[in-house]
C-alpha cells in the first residue's frame, strides 16, 4: 500500500511547515504550495488530497475550487480540507461539498483525524 501524498497550500510558511510537520509525522508524504497557482501546477504531482487555506493572493482556495471543476473528472473526488481563519456558513457549506471544514488554529489530532477520514471516504 502507497503512501498518501498530500499538497498543503498556505501563503504562510509558518503554517505550511506546521501542517507538514504534523502530517509528516503521521505517516504522510507532503508536498507545499504558497498560492493556488502553484497548486494547481502541483497537481501534476497527483496528490490524494489537498489541505487548503482560502485567504491567499493571487488564486485564492475558492479559485483552486473552480479550477479543479474545470479540469474535470480526474478532481471529482479529491478531498479538499479547508483550513483557514475565514470562519462563514458559506464555507462550511463548501467545506462539505469538497470534503472538510476547519478553523486555524486546528489541534494536531483533528487535523490528522479529519484527513485519514476524507482519505478513507475517498477510497470508497
Amino acid at each position: 500500500m502507497s503512501i498518501p501524498k498530500l499538497l498543503v497550500v498556505d501563503d504562510s510558511q509558518s503554517v505550511r511547515l506546521a501542517v507538514t510537520r504534523i502530517l509528516s509525522n503521521a505517516g504522510y508524504e507532503v508536498i507545499t504550495a504558497n498560492d493556488g497557482f502553484q497548486a494547481i501546477e502541483r497537481l501534476k504531482e497527483e496528490p490524494s488530497l489537498l489541505v487548503l487555506d482560502v485567504n491567499m493572493p493571487g488564486l485564492d482556495g475558492y479559485g483552486v475550487c473552480e479550477k479543479l471543476r474545470e479540469l474535470g473528472s480526474k478532481y471529482e473526488r479529491l478531498p479538499i480540507v479547508f483550513l483557514t481563519c475565514v470562519e462563514s456558513k458559506a464555507l462550511e457549506l463548501l467545506g462539505r461539498e469538497f470534503g472538510a471544514y476547519l478553523h486555524k488554529p486546528v489541534h494536531e489530532s483533528e487535523l490528522v483525524s479529519v484527513v485519514e477520514t476524507q482519505l478513507a471516504l475517498a477510497s470508497q
